[in-house]
């Protein structure tokens, strides 16, 4: 019974790794056509000038959590991408 277990969670594994590749994959595609086409403010990592300017004033009041966290919330940035930008503020 226990090597039924631990053969679905493995197929269950499997599925979800496959799953996040091919979202990805399309996440990046899209990102892609969205650049040719020149509309960047539909990418993934744009930042307009005024979330740049109320990250910015967050950076000076000691809350780089809260920039990271806002950052990501806005843009969909993963956590290492933001903390490096605001780093870069």
């Amino acid at each position: 019974m226990k090597y039924i277990y631990v053969i679905l969670i493995t197929i269950l594994l499997t599925s979800i790794n496959v799953l996040i590749s091919n979202q990805q994959r399309i996440e990046s595609k899209l990102n892609r056509i969205i650049m040719h086409f020149e509309i960047p403010e539909l990418s993934k990592g744009h930042i307009n000038d005024e979330l740049k300017d109320e990250l910015i004033k967050l950076v000076e009041e000691n809350k780089k959590v809260k920039a990271i966290k806002k950052l990501r919330d806005v843009t969909g940035m993963e956590l290492k991408e933001a903390k490096n930008y605001v780093d870069s503020l």
